[in-house]
């Protein structure tokens, strides 16, 4: 029972905790509206008997209850229309914002090779809206329970029998909770598929695969792939429907005997006189609500334990990412600069879940001193980006050890780390936002800061970029917007590396081939301005690291690692590796017979 009552206690703090007043006015609202059904009914039977019997008192009293009831009900159904819609709109931004907390805060990337974790995220994706429903789940429940308490006090008056119509509510409920479990359960079969759905959908009507799509006349393959998969993940749901509707037309028989088998015990028991004509007219009024209330039952009730398994799942996913937090409780404070520099003894690293099981760093012994500037060389595969995700945190070594002026890595806030690292990647992201924002997110406490965005952008070379551009650093990127202006890849690339050069004092800096999109001629002079940047600022002591597969680059490093099938195959700088004769000799003859 702790999983069930930890997410049910998970869902309400978000309805409450984003409209606390309207969330306890819709509970309140929504018990007078439902109780005032059946108390409208006593006040009917009331008027009967007092027809018939000629107490005009007794009907006039009754009639005023009848009109308060009505006007009770009018008044609440308003407030509680209104309260309802305001906290599913509330409870649904600050549930949004705690999934993109939960789903983009975690410390590493580990969980982006789980199946387990994506296929969660995907349900949770798919019923994203049901996590600001709990409130309105549990005061359904609770108006339903208020509804059939009175009617059964008042069935009971008529006749004890007559309870058996309240409890008809119970196999109602159990009959919707099964139909629902089938849908549940086809939804969750599916989740693989659906993502696989979803990325077809998305790869063939995404802008970037466009041309590729196009020149090998894939559109058709995509279309049909996703047209097989979709029937699937239809088929399998659709049938489960169908079986949930021959469980809904079997509660709808149910309800119908129990109906006609009530009126004909109040009816017979009218013609022997153990009942007043107002008996029957109750009997009849509450019967036919009844109905009403056990179909509002079944609904609110399976929505309840819908809501509830969604929330479980956000319990899940909180509690992964706990699990994934790494930081310790106590952490060593990151140095201001690098005495010693940082060094990996013995690192051994695979993905997870990599099927074939083979590692992809094996032994590494790497020692980077300070303020040098780094080039790591080797062909695809060869654990470059790996290594580089490693010294971000991204990912924590199998084996081995990666030490910070001597500190283990581990020992550190990751967040504290990262924040005295700086990184331009080749998978960029294109943040859509104006300039000075696209940039400035690379340091966030200046991300309004216009001569420092200025600055990162000149050390990127790309004050061309933004001075051809109709605001300047105040234009907003993305043709999905009307005042959007859309980038070539090359200037998209060149933002991207003005961000990565925003902090002025990482601990290390990471360049890991953010200029792919720029020619040989660009690429060469931008890492020159890096290195000699570097070179200039060795008393910060960072750590300059630079991967490309243009060997001509990299000959300006103070040191030259070459990996290879996830070692270190040959260390030092241009001239001692050629003259060695090695790999990195052997793979720079190569390329340079190219441009021969």
């Amino acid at each position: 029972m702790r999983k069930p009552f930890q997410a049910f206690r998970e869902l309400m703090r978000i309805g409450f905790g984003a409209a606390p007043r309207h969330a306890t006015l819709q509970f309140l609202t929504g018990i007078v509206f439902e109780v005032s059904v059946p108390i409208g009914g006593l006040g009917a039977k009331t008027i009967v008997d007092a027809a018939v019997s000629g107490d005009l008192r007794l009907g006039l009293g009754a009639a005023v209850l009848l009109a308060v009831t009505v006007g009770a009900a009018l008044t609440s159904v308003f407030y509680y229309v209104h309260c309802l819609f305001t906290v599913q709109e509330r409870a649904s931004a600050v549930a949004g914002k705690r999934l993109m907390r939960l789903i983009g805060g975690a410390e590493g990337l580990t969980h982006h090779e789980n199946p387990e974790y994506l296929d969660q995220v995907q349900r949770i994706r798919e019923q994203q809206g049901q996590l600001s429903g709990m409130v309105n789940a549990t005061a359904g429940v609770l108006r339903v329970g208020a509804t059939l308490a009175v009617t059964a006090v008042l069935l009971a008056r008529v006749d004890p029998l007559l309870l058996c119509l309240p409890v008809l509510a119970g196999v109602s409920f159990w009959l919707g909770k099964l139909s629902r479990d089938l849908a549940v359960r086809a939804q969750e079969a599916t989740s693989e598929r659906e993502r696989l759905r979803a990325h077809l959908f998305e790869l063939g009507t995404s802008t970037a695969a466009s041309g590729e799509l196009r020149v090998y006349g894939l559109t058709g393959l995509l279309g049909e792939r996703h047209r097989q998969v979709s029937g699937s993940v239809i088929g399998q749901r659709n049938r489960a429907s169908w079986r949930g509707a021959v469980l809904q037309a079997v509660d709808a028989l149910v309800t119908a005997v129990g109906y006609i088998a009530a009126i004909t015990l109040v009816m017979v028991l009218a013609v022997r006189g153990s009942a007043t004509a107002g008996d029957v007219v109750l009997v009849l009024g509450l019967a036919a609500q009844l109905s009403s209330t056990v179909g509002t039952a079944v609904r609110y009730g399976t929505y309840f334990l819908v809501v509830l398994r969604v929330g479980g799942r956000l319990v899940w996913l909180q509690e992964y990412v706990a699990g994934e937090r790494r930081s310790p409780a106590v952490p060593v404070a990151v140095p201001a600069t690098l005495s010693s520099g940082i060094e990996l003894q013995d690192v051994h690293f695979g993905y997870p879940g990599a099927k074939d099981g083979r590692g992809v760093l094996a032994g590494v012994n790497l020692h980077l001193p300070p303020g040098a500037v780094v080039a790591l060389v080797g062909d695809n595969g060869a654990g470059k980006t790996t290594l580089i995700k490693l010294l971000c945190g991204f990912y924590r070594p199998d084996s081995g050890r990666i030490l910070v002026d001597g500190v283990d890595l581990a020992d550190h806030d990751t967040a504290q780390w990262r924040s005295r690292c700086s990184a331009a990647f080749q998978d960029y992201a294109r943040l859509e936002l104006p300039v000075l924002e696209t940039v400035g997110v690379g340091d966030l406490p200046r991300i309004g800061d216009r001569a420092a965005v200025g600055a990162a952008v000149e050390r990127a070379d790309a004050s061309g970029v933004v001075a051809g551009l109709p605001q300047g650093l105040d234009t907003r990127l993305g043709t999905r917007w009307d005042d959007g202006v859309e980038l070539s890849g090359g200037q998209w690339q060149r933002l991207a590396l003005g961000r990565g050069l925003m902090r002025t004092e990482p601990l290390i800096a990471v360049f890991d081939e953010p200029t792919a999109a720029l020619d040989a001629h660009t690429e060469n002079a931008l890492f020159e301005r890096f290195a000699a940047a570097a070179r200039a600022g060795r008393g910060r002591s960072t750590v300059t690291l630079l991967v490309s597969h243009r060997f001509s680059t990299v000959g300006m490093a103070d040191l030259i690692i070459v990996l290879d099938d996830g070692v270190i195959r040959e260390q030092g700088s241009h001239r001692e590796l050629m003259s060695r004769g090695g790999l990195y000799a052997e793979l720079f003859e190569l390329q340079s017979r190219g441009y021969r």
